[in-house]
C-alpha cells in the first residue's frame, strides 16, 4: 500500500508501517515495535507522529483499546487549491495567488480551499506559523468560529465575536488586539494541517 500525500516524510513512514502490519496480522503494530522500527530511542516521537495522523484525518484510535489503531475512511482523499498566504497577526494582503494543490481527507465537504498561515496571533487556538488552514467558502459563520475575513484589501484569520450587537475579530493571542474595522467573511476554518521537517 502507498501512503497517501499530504504527509511529512517521518509520517509516510509511520503510516505505510502501520498499514502494512494491519494487511499482514490484521492488528497495528505497538508504539514500542514503531519506534524500534523507524530508529527512535523513545515512543513519544511516535505518539506525537499519529495524533498527527490521527488530526489529519488519516488514523483513527479506539478510546481504552491497547492496539486501537486503524486507518480512517480508506484514507480517501482530494486536492483542494492553496490560495496563497493569510495572516495570523495584523492583516497584510488580499488571497489572491495559486500555489497549488494541498490533499485533505475527503469527510472534509464543502467547497475547501486552503490558507498557509503566517504571524502568531492565533497560536493558542493552535494554529502556528507555517500551519495551513483549510477553510470551506462562506459568507457568515456563528460566534465563536475562525474565519478568514476580508478588511477592505488586506485578510487575517481570526475568532468570530457577535456579542449585544457588536461583531468583531479576536485574536487568540494576548499581545494582538481585538479587530472592530468592518470586514467581510470569506470563509469558516474546518482544519489545520502541520508539515514537520523530516
Amino acid at each position: 500500500m502507498v501512503p497517501p500525500a499530504g504527509l511529512s516524510p517521518k509520517q509516510a513512514k509511520l503510516f505505510q508501517l502501520i498499514q502494512e502490519e494491519l494487511a499482514r496480522t490484521g492488528r497495528p503494530p505497538t508504539y514500542r515495535d514503531l519506534a524500534r522500527r523507524c530508529g527512535y530511542d523513545a515512543v513519544g516521537t511516535v505518539q506525537d507522529h499519529v495524533r498527527a495522523l490521527i488530526q489529519k484525518g488519516f488514523l483513527r484510535k479506539q478510546a481504552g483499546v491497547a492496539r486501537g489503531l486503524e486507518l480512517a475512511h480508506r484514507c480517501e482523499s482530494s486536492d483542494i487549491p492553496i490560495l496563497g498566504s493569510v495572516p495570523a497577526g495584523r492583516p497584510l494582503e488580499a488571497i489572491t495567488s495559486s500555489e497549488g494543490l494541498l490533499p485533505v481527507p475527503s469527510r472534509l465537504k464543502g467547497e475547501l480551499f486552503a490558507l498557509k498561515v503566517s504571524g502568531e496571533s492565533m497560536i493558542e487556538a493552535g494554529i502556528m506559523d507555517g500551519d495551513y488552514v483549510i477553510v470551506r467558502q462562506q459568507s457568515d459563520a456563528t460566534d465563536g468560529d475562525i474565519v478568514v475575513a476580508m478588511i477592505g484589501e488586506e485578510a487575517t484569520v481570526k475568532f468570530l465575536e457577535k456579542k449585544r450587537g457588536r461583531i468583531r475579530l479576536l485574536p487568540a493571542n494576548p499581545k494582538f488586539s481585538p479587530i472592530e474595522l468592518e470586514f467581510s467573511i470569506k470563509g469558516k476554518v474546518v482544519s489545520v494541517q502541520r508539515y514537520y521537517s523530516p
